[in-house]
């Protein structure tokens, strides 16, 4: 697919130098900010919607964690769709649904599918813990150990909420905006049209990772966050729909958090967290930990699954996200 030519804004300014100076920030042939600041300037607003605003309005609040986590989530979200619907309006001037968000009974479908791989997936990754001997379950139906926890059955439901917002707000970001947007970015002579997306799919997954440092203890363990963007970014770009990633991701945080336990390896998740299965761990930290060698594997599972699901139902795997642009005369 070529490049298409568009049309040149009409109020574009005249003068050369002008010119010149907005050329590192404005796309004169698209009309609309480059790649680069289309994708800081989402991620600061949602910084601020995700970070800052969440702690002024909540932080203060003596709350149990499972109800703190649907208040902060539930803000971040609805700052996350007000920038994608400022952004697909004014900024990237696309259809909201471009993003992957084209919402329907297969829509539907995939979405489902995504949240059984992700607990199947999740579920051997404990029974591997058990068989081995490197952990044993300790309490079930356990609602958390803050003073202030709610009971399990209402703990879970809050936690189920806040994941869902979880999984919709980040794959929106760094699915539907950064790899987008960084695809296009990267469209240039320089890269063929395969090649803009694996670029786009590599900065975003590394944005991913970077985003979720503050839940790895070392560098290499930041491979882990930087290893599931990859595969979330993977299925996105070869439907060209959030549904799965949205999916997966919700159905990772609450199985591997709240169903089985699997995080109740760190004291800080221990203590706030209510879970189904609680599994005290004994076994080497290169195995157990959050981004242990038996979680990474599971990863790679999530993988070939997902993919083996997009090849029986859409037949063979081909890179379905464009990178090339053009206007949508509808958004603007």
């Amino acid at each position: 697919m070529s490049k298409p030519n568009l049309p040149r804004d009409a109020d574009e300014p005249s003068n050369p130098t002008l010119r010149t100076l907005l050329a590192p920030f404005w796309n004169r042939t698209e009309n609309r900010p480059r790649a680069l600041w289309r994708i800081l300037g989402a991620f600061v607003l949602v910084a601020i919607g995700s970070q800052v605003l969440p702690s002024v309005l909540f932080g203060s609040l003596d709350l149990p964690p499972s109800v703190l986590g649907v208040a902060q989530n539930g803000f971040t979200v609805g700052t996350v769709l007000l920038v994608v619907v400022i952004w697909a309006r004014y900024v990237d001037h696309r259809r909201i649904t471009a993003y992957g968000l084209e919402i329907g009974p297969e829509w539907i479908r995939d979405a489902s599918v995504g949240v059984v791989v992700a607990f199947i997936a999740w579920g051997l990754a404990l029974l591997v813990h058990l068989t081995t001997g490197w952990a044993h379950i300790s309490a079930v139906l356990s609602p958390g150990t803050t003073e202030n926890a709610l009971p399990f059955v209402l703990a879970l439901t809050a936690f189920v909420v806040q994941f869902l917002f979880v999984g919709i707000w980040e794959e929106l970001l760094f699915r539907g905006l950064v790899l987008k947007n960084a695809a296009e970015g990267f469209h240039t002579r320089w890269f063929s049209e395969r090649g803009a997306v694996v670029a786009g799919l590599v900065v975003s997954s590394v944005l991913f990772g970077i985003v979720h440092a503050d839940q790895a203890t070392s560098l290499p363990a930041l491979g882990f966050w930087v290893l599931m963007g990859l595969v979330l970014g993977t299925v996105y770009v070869t439907t060209d729909s959030l549904a799965i990633p949205i999916g997966l991701h919700f159905a990772t945080n609450l199985a591997f958090n709240n169903v089985y336990g699997l995080s109740n390896v760190r004291p800080a998740t221990a203590e706030i967290a209510a879970m189904l299965l609680r599994p005290e761990f004994t076994g080497p930290t290169r195995f157990v930990g959050v981004s242990g060698l038996v979680n990474i594997g599971v990863v790679v599972l999530i993988a070939v699954l997902s993919i083996g699901y997009v090849t029986i139902q859409y037949g063979p795997v081909r890179v379905k996200v464009s990178p090339a642009y053009a206007i949508d005369s509808e958004s603007t």
